[in-house]
């Protein structure tokens, strides 16, 4: 799920937040669990990472072929030149954040794999991204499954979860818009 979600735009409905928070829960909680968390920790990460990856080459692959063949109010070169721009200016954020945001994770390394960001940047945010995103929702799930109220209430912590993560990309968003203002004000 963690590799399809991360990978395809069509499928970057599932819920992965919530997804490894649960897998984290289960691992600890389960009275004989099929891996030991390092292990899963490991794989799910090779999944996260692999998934980018994959849609950072889709992106690169498809990119020129769709903005060369067609010119319209998305796929345009101006468009494309905005996107590289973003990517030189906001690289590590972009992609590190874009994580922990549904929906947009999957979307983010496509979008940089069409506006030809450097492939071993990429890989070098990709897995700072994947690190942070695995381990702290599957870390939250296994260290607070021995929490009774995590137990207890396991509905209202998985929303709260979901929430939370979607909070980055509004803040940095809001921090970006705030900065461009005074900076403008100072003009």
């Amino acid at each position: 799920f963690i590799f399809f979600e991360t990978a395809f735009i069509f499928t970057s409905f599932l819920p992965g937040d919530s997804l490894l928070f649960i897998l984290g829960l289960t691992l600890a909680t389960a009275t004989a669990p099929m891996l030991p968390f390092p292990v899963a920790l490991l794989l799910v990460l090779a999944a996260a990472i692999g998934g980018s990856q994959v849609g950072f080459e889709v992106g690169n692959r498809i990119g020129t072929p769709l903005f060369e063949r067609n010119h319209n109010w998305i796929f345009n070169p101006k468009t494309l030149k905005r996107t590289h721009e973003l990517f030189e200016r906001y690289g590590a954020r972009a992609v590190i954040l874009a994580r922990f945001v549904p929906i947009v994770r999957a979307l983010v390394p496509m979008l940089a794999g069409i506006s030809y960001l450097e492939r071993p940047r990429f890989l070098r945010y990709n897995v700072m991204g994947a690190v942070a995103w695995v381990a702290g929702f599957m870390g939250a799930g296994y260290f607070l499954g021995a929490v009774p109220f995590v137990r207890d209430h396991l509905e209202q912590t998985v929303l709260l979860i979901v929430v939370l993560s979607s909070l980055p990309f509004p803040i940095e968003l809001l921090r970006h818009w705030m900065k461009t203002r005074k900076t403008e004000k100072q003009s």
